[in-house]
């Protein structure tokens, strides 16, 4: 997610330059050409133009407004990710009380509790297409990790180890039927959340309407100077370098919002969420060694 808009702003500057740069060599020969022959006699109603542009406008605020609902949606479901971590592990300590337990069920308990870390890390990685059992081994001993090596969805298959061990506490008799139905209550919603943001993953945004929009941005670019014939050379050059900029500059802004899971700047924090998690839980359960948060860097927050 970005925290500094002027780092990302001149790396999306700079990717569309590359685009600009046939835009500017276009225009300028029109407008050397109107300079040397005055192409009035070609001129194009200006009014088509602008009808065009308000066109395009009005397709690339509908594209802008779904690709920010799609990850409003993701930062929404990731923040409901953290509250029920909260209270998972809030769970675990209040329908268990210490006292009660021996050694080997409160380190089941603790063990627990960082498998709901290590969820939210594997989710993390799994929904950039990284690696998801990646640095697991903070949080889970080394053949519960073996186990997940030829899944196909670690975090899934954590989930399911989360019910069988509550289910385990539950005919043990360490937790009460009620107590048994909220933590349930709590996995299925932590399900739930992992279901829309897989859901947003592999959602493509259409590509037929991203085309649409692309090949009209630049039908407008190519009538756009014939409209302005009559005006100065240099005001031609501006104006029309600058309105192909702002349509250019915002399609590529729906283009990073569209997909939230994509490892880019303009991503859902999801590391820096799930180590705030991590933080927490940790607190909760009274360890010593608190990991610090995530930082930004270069102006970015993973």
């Amino acid at each position: 997610m970005v925290v500094n808009s002027k780092i990302p702003f001149i790396k999306l500057i700079s990717e569309l330059f590359v685009h600009l740069i046939p835009i500017l060599i276009y225009i300028g020969i029109i407008s050397a050409l109107d300079y040397q022959y005055h192409l009035e006699d070609f001129h194009f109603p200006l009014t088509i133009v602008a009808v065009l542009g308000t066109v395009i406008g009005l397709l690339l605020a509908f594209r802008t407004n779904s690709s920010y609902d799609r990850w409003w949606e993701a930062r929404t479901l990731w923040g409901a990710i953290v509250n029920d971590s909260r209270t998972w592990t809030r769970q675990l300590l209040e329908f268990t009380p210490s006292e009660n337990l021996d050694e080997a069920k409160k380190e089941k308990l603790k063990t627990m509790a960082y498998r709901q870390i290590a969820w939210c890390y594997a989710l993390s990685r799994s929904l950039r297409k990284q690696t998801p059992d990646h640095e697991l081994s903070c949080f889970l001993d080394s053949t519960e990790i073996n186990r997940y090596r030829a899944s196909h969805n670690v975090p899934n298959d954590l989930l399911l180890t989360q019910a069988g061990e509550l289910q385990k506490l539950y005919r043990d008799g360490s937790l009460e039927l009620f107590q048994f139905i909220e933590l349930e209550k709590t996995l299925t919603r932590l399900t739930n959340s992992m279901g829309g943001c897989e859901r947003i993953k592999n959602t493509k945004f259409p590509e037929s309407y991203s085309l649409l929009v692309h090949l009209l941005i630049y039908v407008f670019v190519l009538f756009l100077p014939f409209g302005l014939v009559e005006v100065p050379a240099l005001g031609l050059v501006v104006t029309s370098l600058f309105l192909a900029f702002a349509f250019l500059l915002i399609e590529r802004v729906s283009v990073y919002l569209q997909d939230p899971f994509s490892n880019r700047s303009s991503d859902t924090p999801m590391l820096a969420l799930s180590r705030t998690i991590e933080i927490n839980i940790k607190q909760m359960l009274g360890d010593d060694e608190i990991p610090d948060p995530h930082k930004p860097v270069n102006g970015v927050l993973n």
